[in-house]
């Protein structure tokens, strides 16, 4: 598909060396050493404030590390960080979805806000939205979207521009079964054309 992820010579997705970062006294994220393969699948697992979430901010440019090292797609995102978002895809814990629009109207905004031409927008999220199956209510609002489909809807944000990467902060949480497996499907298939997905 139209889509798919471009492909890069460099094995590392991401890499950090000894990443930390500290609120006060508190230590969210404890000198984190990782090297994720491009192209694979990275469970990133841990209980509840174990810092997962403070890790995928600063691998994608939310927060700053108190101190360490972190390269993402080979590029230091403190020091390069428009070049590195224009490459990855993330879809948050907390969504962060524009509710009065509708789901065609969210992803036309999100191609624009890339860069891409009209075009290539129309025709990129006439395939998510089938892919995601959100065609059948085009003018229903995301407000009256279930908590499943939101899920969907972001993740067909996160892909418009055909990421390298793409960062999942607890995807399956609250949604059904049915909706689960639908996008457990599509990452399989999308790690088996090159992307790399980073969950946790």
């Amino acid at each position: 598909m139209s889509w798919e992820p471009v492909a890069s010579s460099d094995s590392a997705a991401v890499q950090t060396f000894s990443l930390f970062k500290q609120f006060g006294d508190f230590v969210a994220v404890d000198h984190i050493d990782l090297y994720v393969k491009r192209g694979s699948f990275f469970g990133f697992l841990g209980p509840n404030g174990a810092g997962k979430s403070t890790t995928i901010k600063m691998l994608t440019g939310l927060l700053a590390p108190t101190s360490g090292k972190l390269r993402v797609l080979g590029r230091d995102i403190m020091e390069q960080p428009m070049e590195v978002k224009k490459r990855i895809g993330v879809v948050p814990e907390d969504l962060n979805l524009f509710e009065r629009l509708t789901g065609a109207e969210m992803l036309v905004f999100t191609g624009r806000m890339y860069g891409l031409e009209q075009s290539e927008i129309i025709q990129r999220s006439k395939e998510l939205l089938e892919l995601m199956e959100l065609l059948d209510e085009p003018k229903k609002l995301i407000v009256e979207y279930s908590h499943g489909m939101k899920k969907k809807l972001s993740l067909a944000c996160a892909l418009i521009h055909r990421p390298e990467i793409l960062f999942l902060d607890e995807p399956f949480e609250g949604i059904d079964a049915i909706a689960s497996r639908t996008l457990k499907d599509l990452l399989s298939r999308l790690t088996a054309r090159g992307l790399t997905v980073f969950l946790t």
